[in-house]
């Protein structure tokens, strides 16, 4: 494997350029939003014009993601989307912290309760869990988000999608490549740096197909102990059409991380001693990952004399996953494959305009996995657990999109979803039952919306639907008793949520409430140190306005604000923690982990005279909010703000865009995330304090 990062990092420095994505050219020189493009929106399963589209859907451009910052995560990516919560915890052996509209805020690692979509491809497996080990934000040319309810589209998810679109080829190019480096180092620890490299290049294929590979390497030393990684990936695409109306995607991405160390959280007055430190028993247990994710995926879509429209998909992922814990070393060998097809027939009704999506995903997932006692970072020789996991999920759906008039659209969505957990239980002796055990768990779940265009920019729109969540494996297989097989109490999340909008070319405005039943909560317990543990609560209800807009001030000046405002709260929910112990009633109490104001500014200057070059603030404040269901214990508001500045030209033939940034310029100290229900005060994930990162992109093209 070595051989292969060297030869993959000496091919980038040889043929290292890059191609520098020019912003969109906007002329409006008065203070006003300005128009965007039509634009068309895919994460709906039938596509849909923005305009018609009656969901709280937006967009964020590569350009976006990629202008002068680290490409670390999706927290970078989602700055500017009201209703998303990216709650980075500065800790890659337990991903980012990702809910929308309170949906997944309960993850401990990867994601939860999100539908994740690369190129189209499911990075959330049939148990519910999503999986970022593939993605690479450098090689990102768009990134869709729907927030709100979703099941009826995609099944097992609550809170939305984000649908992760990789760039391609540009059409006027027979090849472009890009070489992108970027460094940086912490204010606190200048000795603790960290890289990044990238390397694109991409061709086009024949007249209208195209290819592209990208490999890139992150070395991060963390601002806190133990929390190194390395991460590497290598992605592939490859766009050819076949035949006139048709075309095959094929897709191949392998994710390598051999080191992602976990700080883990910290105690108040660990947080107030040393917010860079790491708890001793993270150290001795040398508490981290080492994993190796392939997948690959093959499209193939067109269009039928009959004006159908057909899209079919097959894809499978391994994954080898070495996890040393606190409470144990962790072993799993995961098989994963499905697919997806649909397939969209234009059917008028009355003369109007009227398509229906009919479709199915399938998926099973394969789960081997290996718990010992963790011995210094090593597994010892005693088996703790030991079974084998499947889960299979179907999911036929069907979609309905009708113009009713022109300005009016009516969307209605219905889906059966059927997810069907086994174990096999392999650690069976005369002290240890035997528990195998199978668990199914389905759902109906319906949709409507309409969505009303009173002029060609605005769009007002309503809907309603059901959403469905199951516990992930993991979730299932760790139980408070110690035993294998998986937990009978533990059951799905169903919800039932209702929204209204309104939105411009570059504004918008939603008001939403869903109500929950046996919402999962996670939750420690003092035994198992580190350990995460869940729950069904009674009820909950979720409740928010979302706002964002860009606006223009001039031809050389903008800015992107979002606000969210979020009522979280406990309907009904009651519990002991222990036996013998108090009766909790956290009816009306708010949900753990969740600001209630969170607002974000940016602000970007191009001046004519700068010839090229531009800066940009952005400003991220969040309200305070319990960390736990049964205490008063909350974080502390917290605001901080990033800058940075760029230049974009040309020198000859070559494209440059040097960069510069210097976050949390003004060193506050604050929680990037928590642990919710953390057992012995162990809520905190500090955040860096000030720390800077510069680099370049360097490319051309012919």
């Amino acid at each position: 494997m070595w051989r292969f990062w060297l030869g993959s990092a000496v091919w980038g420095a040889c043929t290292g350029a890059a191609w520098a994505t020019p912003l969109a050219a906007q002329t409006p020189d008065t203070l006003r939003a300005y128009t965007l493009p039509p634009a068309t929106i895919s994460v709906v399963r039938s596509p849909l014009p923005h305009v018609k589209t009656p969901l709280a859907v937006q967009t964020v451009s590569g350009a976006q993601i990629n202008a002068a910052r680290p490409t670390w995560g999706l927290d970078e990516a989602l700055f500017s989307i009201p209703g998303v919560l990216a709650a980075n915890r500065y800790n890659f052996s337990l991903d980012q912290r990702i809910s929308i509209r309170g949906f997944g805020s309960r993850s401990a690692f990867a994601v939860r309760g999100v539908k994740i979509l690369l190129d189209g491809i499911p990075q959330t497996l049939p148990d519910g869990q999503g999986q970022l080990t593939n993605l690479d934000l450098g090689s990102t040319e768009s990134i869709e988000v729907l927030r709100g309810s979703s099941s009826a589209l995609f099944g097992n998810a609550s809170g939305g999608v984000i649908s992760i679109r990789t760039a391609h080829a540009p059409a006027r190019a027979r090849v472009a490549q890009e070489l992108r480096v970027v460094a940086g180092t912490f204010d606190r620890r200048l000795d603790r740096t960290w890289s990044k490299w990238q390397t694109t290049t991409r061709a086009r294929v024949g007249r209208e197909g195209s290819a592209q590979l990208s490999v890139s390497r992150l070395a991060y030393a963390g601002a806190r102990d133990h929390s190194a990684a390395d991460l590497r990936s290598v992605n592939a695409r490859l766009l050819v059409p076949v035949r006139p109306n048709w075309h095959v995607a094929v897709s191949a991405d392998v994710g390598d991380q051999p080191r992602a160390d976990n700080p883990g959280a910290l105690t108040l007055a660990e947080l107030q001693t040393d917010r860079d430190a790491a708890p001793a028993l993270n150290l001795s247990s040398r508490a981290g990952k080492d994993a190796v994710q392939a997948q690959a995926g093959v499209t193939v879509g067109g269009w039928l004399p009959t004006r159908t429209d057909v899209a079919v998909t097959l894809f499978g992922l391994t994954r080898d996953l070495e996890n040393p814990t606190t409470f144990a070393y962790i072993r799993i060998d995961r098989l994963a494959y499905g697919a997806r097809a649909s397939l969209t027939q234009w059917m008028p009704v009355a003369g109007r305009p009227h398509r229906v999506t009919v479709g199915a995903d399938v998926q099973r997932q394969r789960d081997d996995r290996l718990n010992f006692g963790n011995a210094g970072g090593a597994p010892d020789t005693m088996r703790s657990l030991d079974q084998l996991e499947r889960v299979t999920e179907v999911g036929p759906f069907v979609q309905s999109v009708l113009e009713v008039s022109p300005r009016v659209t009516l969307t209605t969505g219905l889906r059966y979803d059927r997810v069907a957990f086994r174990v096999d239980d392999r650690l069976i002796s005369g002290t240890n039952p035997d528990d195998s055990g199978e668990r199914l768990m389905d759902a109906l779940s319906a949709s409507v919306g309409i969505a009303v265009n009173p002029s060609e920019d605005v769009t007002i729109y309503a809907n309603t639907g059901s959403s469905f969540e199951t516990p992930t494996t993991t979730e299932l297989a760790n139980r408070p008793s110690g035993a294998g097989g998986f937990n009978d109490s533990l059951g799905p999340q169903r919800a039932w949520s209702y929204e209204v909008g309104v939105r411009g070319a570059a504004w918008s405005v939603a008001l939403f409430q869903a109500d929950v039943r046996d919402e999962l909560i996670s939750y420690e317990v003092p035994g198992v140190p580190q350990r995460r543990f869940f729950r069904n609560a009674g009820s909950a209800r979720h409740r928010g306005i979302e706002l964002g807009a860009t606006v223009r001030f001039s031809a050389a000046a903008s800015a992107i604000v979002s606000w969210t405002y979020s009522d979280f709260r406990y309907v009904s929910y009651q519990f002991t923690p222990a036996a013998g112990g108090p009766v909790f009633v956290l009816d009306g109490r708010e949900l753990p982990g969740l600001p209630r104001h969170n607002l974000r500014l940016a602000l970007r200057a191009r001046p004519a005279s700068g010839r090229g070059a531009w800066s940009e603030v952005e400003t991220m404040y969040a309200s305070s909010y319990f960390v736990d269901d049964t205490l008063q214990a909350r974080t502390t508001p917290w605001w901080h703000t990033n800058l940075r500045l760029g230049w974009e030209g040309t020198l000859g033939t070559v494209r440059l865009s040097p960069f510069v940034a210097v976050n949390n310029v003004f060193n506050r100290h604050y929680v990037g995330s928590v642990v919710i229900n953390a057992a012995r005060g162990r809520y905190y994930e500090p955040a860096p304090g000030r720390h800077l990162h510069l680099g370049t992109t360097i490319g051309f093209s012919r």
